[in-house]
């Protein structure tokens, strides 16, 4: 039969053990889900907890110059990720589209942990329709 003390230091190791997977695996954030191949390239070529990271170079990719501003806004839109199912946290997802004139400015959630999210900046300018000045950054909101 189990002691006291060796069944209260059994209980008390499983739960640092608990304790220790959860702070792990919520401060790295979990693998995102997602069908963009936008953010799955961002997220592959910056290492986590790396801010104001230039991703312009990356975008320029799957928006080129010259794309015309619909394609552009329907490309925008397919860029979403599937938010993880954690259990003692509730995920926050980030994304707006603001369209001012000539411009179209996105912030689309990447990566989410229960610390803080990671998101992607998108600048496109437009003129006469069609895609002419892009701008990207990776930036951090930590909660």
């Amino acid at each position: 039969m189990l002691s006291k003390g060796r069944l209260i230091g059994i209980v008390f190791g499983l739960f640092a053990l608990v304790c220790l997977f959860a702070t792990y695996d919520f401060s790295r954030g979990r693998t995102t889900d997602t069908d963009s191949a936008l953010i799955a390239e961002v997220l592959t070529a910056s290492r986590a907890k790396e801010c104001g990271r230039d991703a312009s170079e990356i975008a320029a990719k799957y928006f080129p110059t010259g794309m015309g501003r619909a394609e552009a806004e329907q490309l925008l839109a397919q860029t979403l990720i599937r938010a993880p199912k954690p259990w003692f946290w509730k995920p926050v997802d980030e994304n707006s589209t603001q369209a001012d004139g000539d411009s179209v400015e996105a912030l689309r959630t990447i990566k989410i942990t229960a610390f803080g999210n990671q998101l992607l900046r998108l600048y496109l300018g437009f003129e006469g329709g069609k895609l002419n000045k892009l701008a990207a950054e990776v930036v951090c909101r930590f909660e």
